[in-house]
C-alpha cells in the first residue's frame, strides 16, 4: 500500500538535512545574485520542531517552524521533492 507518512523530527535528523539541501541548491537558482542576502535567514540554528514526509519509505519533503513566543511562530525550511 502507498502512503505518506509524516515524522515529527528536528534539525539533526538526516532525511530532514538531506531535503534543506536540496531545497538550498534550489534556492540558489531561484535567487540568483540575490541569494547570499537570503541565505542568512535560511539557517537551521537547532530547529526544534520539523517535520519530514515519507512516501513508501523515502524521503519526499519538509517542514519545520521557529517559534518565536506563546502566539507567534516562522514557518520554514519547506521543500517537496
Amino acid at each position: 500500500m502507498n502512503f505518506i507518512r509524516l515524522v515529527s523530527a528536528d534539525s539533526g535528523n538526516e532525511d530532514f538535512l538531506t531535503l534543506v539541501n536540496l531545497l538550498d541548491v534550489d534556492l540558489a537558482i531561484r535567487d540568483g545574485d540575490d541569494h547570499e542576502f537570503y541565505q542568512q535567514f535560511n539557517g537551521l540554528q537547532a530547529l526544534k520542531n520539523a517535520v519530514v514526509a515519507y512516501y513508501n519509505d523515502i524521503a519526499i519533503g519538509c517542514g519545520a517552524f521557529k517559534e518565536f513566543d506563546a502566539c507567534s511562530a516562522d514557518i520554514n525550511r519547506l521543500y517537496t521533492k
